[in-house]
């Protein structure tokens, strides 16, 4: 433009482009003077409230930025990068030296993931805008997304559900490792478990009663092959797997989650599950074969979290089912398709897996499901599967 005007001027003899041009070239030569000043030394720190929390729950982050700098910054705009499609604008007055300002925003949390804070993006221009550079002030922090879920309750050896009373009609055919009592001998019992010292004090033989077995292990089997789900239908069983890996670690259940890319257990399973969770995704084919289910001791739970009784990470575990365990499908798609197994529950909504779970164990769960269930799950009529015996 400074050019036009000079040849322009030059042309037809008008000192006033001449002098138009001058001003033009001043003030681009201007801008580049403070395009190329060395970049204002900016930190910046980063505090995440909460640093994992459960799908839709809030969550903020609060920046704190300092001039590092000798000499007062220029007003900067400023974009903190949020996940992989988002982000927050700032506006930075003038800092003078050592000066620092804070900021702070909500993170979008509706959906489970990993979502990344920074490294933020500072862009600086001249008074008149001709020149612009950016630069990158480093640091980034963390936000873990859990799947929404509610622990749920895992106390079945003594409930009047139909799991509850299966399970309790299983203890009584085991012979418990437990002392709770001694008794006279009956016809029948077993000779081993005589106690010679306690029947030398006594006219007829006395046992040794031992305490019923219960439930000691639950195996969650999550199922990630994408054909088995639509994409609500993943998150739900993410959520569902979510809530009984809670729920059967806060009861101190030997826990233990599988899927073909994962074998977790331990006393750290519940945190570690969760993390698992957060970010996991359907895979496609389904061929990778499950980790070996072979059973510990006592009497355990096989859950398979997938998108209907029919799919095949079910048959597989079936096939593999250990006497001791009692298979349960929890079904986010359709319950009742194929063939229902004989504890099925429906989980086709959050409100439905509450409610049909607790009246499977009979225990209905007295938490609501964040977000979702209010009065609803407390009204919504339970549906548990009949059909074909384990």
């Amino acid at each position: 433009m400074s050019a036009i005007a000079f040849a322009t001027g030059r042309v037809f003899g008008i000192l006033e482009l001449y002098v138009l041009g001058a001003g033009l070239l001043a003030a681009v030569l201007f801008a580049v003077a403070v395009a190329t000043r060395p970049a204002p030394r900016l930190g910046a720190r980063r505090l995440l409230d909460p640093t994992v929390v459960r799908a839709g729950e809030a969550a903020r982050v609060d920046v704190q930025l300092a001039n590092l700098g000798s000499r007062r910054t220029p007003v900067i705009q400023l974009w903190e990068p949020v996940g992989a499609t988002g982000g927050a604008t700032m506006n930075l007055a003038p800092l003078r030296r050592r000066e620092t300002t804070a900021a702070a925003y909500r993170l979008p949390t509706s959906k489970r993931g990993v979502i990344q804070v920074g490294p933020m993006q500072a862009r600086r221009r001249d008074v008149l805008g001709l020149c612009t550079t950016t630069f990158t002030i480093p640091g980034s922090v963390e936000l873990l997304v859990i799947p929404r879920h509610t622990p749920v309750s895992f106390s079945l050896g003594g409930s009047s559900g139909r799991l509850g009373e299966h399970l309790r009609m299983r203890a009584y055919g085991q012979s418990g490792s437990e002392f709770h009592s001694l008794r006279e001998y009956v016809h029948g019992d077993d000779l081993r478990r005589i106690s010679w010292k306690a029947s030398a004090k006594s006219n007829d033989f006395i046992v040794k009663e031992t305490a019923l077995e219960g439930v000691r292990r639950c195996t969650v089997v999550v199922d990630l092959d994408d054909d088995s789900y639509d994409a609500p239908g993943f998150e739900r069983a993410m959520s569902a797997a979510a809530s009984l890996v809670t729920g059967a670690a806060a009861v101190g259940l030997q826990t233990r989650v599988i899927s073909p890319e994962i074998d977790l257990r331990g006393p750290e399973v519940a945190q570690l599950a969760l993390r698992w969770l957060a970010t996991a995704n359907a895979n496609p084919g389904g061929t990778t074969p499950l980790p070996t289910l072979r059973a510990g001791e006592g009497m355990g739970v096989m859950v398979v979290v997938t998108g209907s009784p029919a799919s095949r990470r079910v048959a597989e575990v079936r096939g593999s089912l250990s006497p001791d365990d009692t298979l349960v499908v929890v079904a986010t798609m359709s319950p009742t398709a194929g063939r229902p197994d004989r504890f099925t529950v429906d989980a086709t909504s959050d409100e439905a897996f509450l409610a049909a779970w607790g009246h499977l164990t009979g225990a209905l769960s007295s938490r609501k499901m964040s977000d979702t269930a209010g009065a609803a799950a407390a009204g919504a009529a339970p549906t548990v599967g009949a059909g074909a015996a384990t």
